[in-house]
């Protein structure tokens, strides 16, 4: 059974496993002076990265601004493709882990995915790099950004699967996807105003997605939901 080592530089947490093999080119440290300077590189490149993007920035670079020697960087990882792949992992983490504090305490499903929603954008809001280094992944490493979204796909529809007294009768795959997407663009949406966000905002544009997902979009669909089910309403 491994052990997890947890560290914060401001918000961000850093999750270190003591099994190695569970990122490739990842040594994990066997000190906690180890696991700090480890923590300082991943910081260094995440800022990198998100400034610069992961080719324009050297593993000198990173070094650099952790203040540390290349040297060590070698220490801890094979090279800047498995610090980029550790970091998309500990997003994986972290975010699960921000989300189910707010969620933990629901009494139902439509709650949870209001408190979610609310979470997911101000976690987002106040470390925006995520959104560039996950998504920038789709071109750096396709295999891992595809692993990243159908994991938490699945853990997703897991979750719903437990609530179907509470929603609608469709496939939990597509609504954890239609889910997932929701939240990602409204996210975006917060992200690219470029100002602070209010908590009168945050509820109030919450209350309009809680809508849509509770009414529906359209005031007078063309055909009945029985129907569309069937496949007759085209």
């Amino acid at each position: 059974m491994c052990r997890v080592h947890r560290y914060f530089r401001g918000l961000m947490e850093y999750i270190f496993f003591t099994d190695s093999s569970l990122i490739k080119g990842v040594n994990i440290p066997k000190s906690n002076v180890g696991f700090r300077k480890m923590c300082k590189i991943c910081s260094a490149a995440e800022t990198l990265f998100d400034k610069k993007g992961f080719y324009e920035t050297s593993v000198a670079d990173i070094c650099g601004l952790a203040k540390t020697a290349v040297g060590t960087f070698y220490i801890y990882f094979k090279d800047k493709t498995a610090i980029y792949t550790y970091l998309v992992r500990n997003y994986y983490v972290v975010i699960k882990n921000y989300l189910n504090k707010y969620v933990v305490d629901c009494k139902s499903r439509y709650e949870m995915e209001r408190e979610g929603l609310k979470a997911f954008i101000r976690f987002g809001h106040t470390y925006p790099q995520c959104y560039k280094i996950i998504w920038g992944c789709s071109y750096i490493d396709p295999a891992l950004f595809e692993d990243y979204y159908i994991r938490f796909a699945k853990s997703y529809t897991d979750a719903l699967k437990k609530y179907n007294e509470e929603l609608v009768d469709v496939d939990y795959s597509t609504m954890a996807w239609v889910l997932m997407g929701v939240a990602n663009f409204v996210g975006l949406k917060v992200l690219l105003k470029h100002k602070r966000l209010m908590e009168k905002e945050l509820n109030s544009l919450v209350d309009d997605v809680m809508k849509l997902l509770s009414s529906g979009l359209f005031l007078n669909p063309p055909y009945p939901a029985d129907k569309a089910a069937a496949g007759d309403g085209h």
